[in-house]
Parts: C-alpha cells; structure tokens; sequence
C-alpha cells in the first residue's frame, strides 16, 4: 500500500476554468490551507492544510464537489502525487525552502505521466477532449 500524506490531499476531475484560488477558497471551508498546486494538463492540484485534522475533514466534505460543472474525486497525496507536482514527500508534507514556498526540482516537465493504478487523465491515456480544443 502506498504511503499517504496526513496533510496534503490531492484533487481530481477539475475543470479547466477552476483555478487555484477557487480551490484554496473551497479547502479553507475546512481548515488553514498551507499551500495550493493545480496541474492545468492533468486537471489535478494539491492542497496541503497546516492541520491533519483539517485535512481530514476536507477529505471527507470536498469529495463528489462539483465545481465549475465538474465532480472534483479526492484522496490522499501519495508520494507519487508529490513526485508529479514536483514536491518533496515528507512525513508531514513537503519540504519547505527558507522563502516559504514548496521545495521543488530546478525543471519540471509537464509531460510526466502518471501511475497507471489511478485512473485519470494523469495515467497517460490520452485526452480525447484535447483534439477538440481549438
């Protein structure tokens, strides 16, 4: 089994027109929100609380939000989840730099695939929606 934050969750099913603040502005309904990182690709994010048990409870009220005319899916960040966004895993989190932000690699392609036992637009299925955008 996969090792799971105790802070961070991560979204699935976005919409392209949900940004990060809509998604901070949501997750703070349930606790002080550490950090925000949304994937417009793969219509993912992650959001870190400062609090386990905030977290937990956004897990529990943010799965099946439709937001934006999409069902957002939410789980736990795995260190997967924190090796796409470029995060590095952490018991609690991710490393923080002395500036505050997330600890993340010099260059960060936006071409990773994901793990093929998550089924998403991340698994590196191609998006058929794509080939209508104009």
């Amino acid at each position: 089994m996969a090792q799971k934050s105790r802070y961070t969750i991560v979204i699935d099913g976005l919409s392209s027109y949900t940004r990060s603040r809509d998604i901070k502005y949501e997750a703070e309904r349930y606790g002080k929100v550490e950090a925000v990182e949304r994937d417009a690709r793969a219509r993912c994010a992650l959001v870190e609380f400062t609090s386990s048990r905030d977290a937990d409870r956004a897990w529990e009220k943010m799965d099946g939000l439709r937001v934006d005319g999409a069902r957002w899916k939410v789980d736990w960040a795995t260190k997967k989840d924190f090796s796409f966004f470029g995060w590095k895993w952490t018991e609690g989190g991710y490393d923080r730099s002395p500036s505050g932000s997330p600890s993340r690699s010099p260059s960060r392609s936006p071409s990773r695939s994901r793990s093929p036992s998550r089924p998403s637009s991340r698994d590196g299925s191609k998006d058929e929606r794509a080939d209508l955008a104009p």
